[in-house]
């Protein structure tokens, strides 16, 4: 569920020039991102006309904007539902902007089917986080679900029961907001997999990458990952990149002994399926391929 708001100048001539995205992102204090396939946010890019806009003070699950449509004077904006206190302001400073490098403008809601203005829609800020709480209630009594996911702004969350369970009937998104931007604040590399078909079994192989002596992410079941696409992961392996020396290492290893190795190393857990792996140094890894070529 979404709340999106398409921002149509009344002027309708091309406004691709005259509006200026940067000045957007830095007068709204945001910064901004483009999703890859497995909902991981890739800092600084685009995807042609659209991005993905975040506070880096108070990270939620993004706000979502797109202008395709400027050439014709319309912007489309939007936030996930549920979403916390933070984001609902942020979104509507973010309108705020957009309509005064716009001018006068037209503000409609796909999902209420009913029209804006930036004063009705500050005027409704308190109804819409009160609208989110209640959904956040409604997704975590929802007993059909095997996982509780959310997409965030930098990648996917898999909720744990006990964040479930107090999410159930919280009276405020207190709680729930200051989780989210913890989990996003630190620096980690946020392991995804580059996928590859296997000419021995036609199997779908992901094989994920550790980098020398960075803090990083990785799943527990490296076959379960969040995507765009419907497809399995068959198996999976790991490779190693030596930062310090600007290559990858030959070869690719069983990612079971490997999550066996990191497990040895303090692997601490991130969320309800992922690890976040401490600094691994290049004579640790090397000591780790050395033994799987022993056994």
């Amino acid at each position: 569920m979404a709340f999106t708001l398409k921002i149509q100048a009344a002027d309708k001539a091309d406004k691709t020039k005259s509006f200026a995205f940067e000045k957007m992102v830095k007068n709204c204090g945001m910064k901004y991102g483009s999703d890859n396939e497995f909902f991981v946010l890739e800092e600084g890019k685009q995807n042609q006309s659209t991005a993905i806009l975040y506070n880096p003070e108070r990270i939620g699950r993004g706000i979502y904007f797109e202008s395709g449509e400027l050439s014709t004077g319309a912007i489309t904006v939007s936030y996930s539902i549920p979403t916390t206190a933070s984001e609902i302001k942020d979104f509507v400073k973010v309108v705020r902007e957009i309509a005064s490098q716009l001018g006068d403008v037209t503000m409609y809601c796909e999902e209420e089917e009913r029209e804006y203005t930036v004063e009705s829609l500050e005027a409704n800020i308190e109804n819409m986080i009160l609208f989110s709480l209640k959904n956040l209630h409604v997704f975590c009594n929802n007993d059909e679900y095997e996982e509780f996911i959310l997409t965030l702004a930098m990648f996917p969350w898999y909720m744990d029961d006990s964040k479930r369970t107090l999410y159930k009937k919280c009276e405020t998104l207190d709680d729930f907001e200051q989780t989210i931007h913890e989990l996003q604040k630190g620096d980690y590399y946020f392991a995804t997999p580059t996928l590859y078909r296997s000419r021995e079994d036609e199997k779908v192989l992901g094989v994920y990458t550790l980098t020398e002596d960075c803090e990083s992410i990785f799943p527990v079941d490296p076959t379960d990952c969040v995507n765009l696409d419907d497809f399995t992961i068959d198996r999976g392996l790991i490779r190693f990149f030596i930062y310090s020396e600007n290559k990858s290492l030959d070869g690719v290893y069983p990612y079971d002994q490997f999550l066996d190795f990191v497990m040895e190393k303090g692997t601490r857990p991130f969320d309800e399926k992922r690890v976040i792996v401490p600094p691994i140094s290049k004579e640790e890894i090397q000591a780790f391929i050395d033994s799987v070529k022993e056994s």
